[in-house]
């Protein structure tokens, strides 16, 4: 078991927020809801890849569809909890890009900041572009 789980976890979640503004996805004459977008990458995954956790991945979906539906929110500690654990750890002054929690925008489970401006796409949904064209990321 891996970091596979996490990711059919975070799928779920995501695709339960998805599912409230929108319900279907169409592919060619059939609408598939999107909920269950995670449950048919997990079948794929296990048809395709020989001796993959199927249980596993379940499970990490489940936790995922239950955490969207707010059910383990108490779960997740208070903010003047991290707070004190951020100011205990010196966690800004230890780790280069650390974000803390005053640092955070848009509630606590929204957008980082970013250094970098937003950018338009061919499409034209905004996305994050490095600060110059063929400039790494990262330490």
């Amino acid at each position: 078991m891996g970091a596979s789980i996490w990711v059919f976890l975070l799928l779920s979640a995501e695709a339960m927020k998805t599912h409230k503004a929108n319900p279907n996805f169409s592919i060619g004459p059939y609408k598939i809801p999107t909920w269950s977008t995670p449950l048919i990458l997990i079948l794929l995954t296990s048809i395709l890849v020989p001796g993959v956790s199927l249980v596993g991945h379940l499970c990490g979906a489940l936790i995922g569809y239950v955490w969207s539906t707010g059910y383990l929110k108490f779960l997740v500690p208070h903010e003047k909890i991290l707070r004190w654990i951020e100011t205990k750890l010196n966690l800004l002054g230890r780790l280069p890009h650390y974000v803390s929690v005053d640092q955070k925008t848009y509630g606590r489970y929204g957008v980082l900041p970013t250094s970098a401006g937003i950018g338009l796409s061919s499409v034209g949904v905004g996305v994050a572009r490095s600060p110059e064209p063929g400039q790494r990321l990262g330490p």
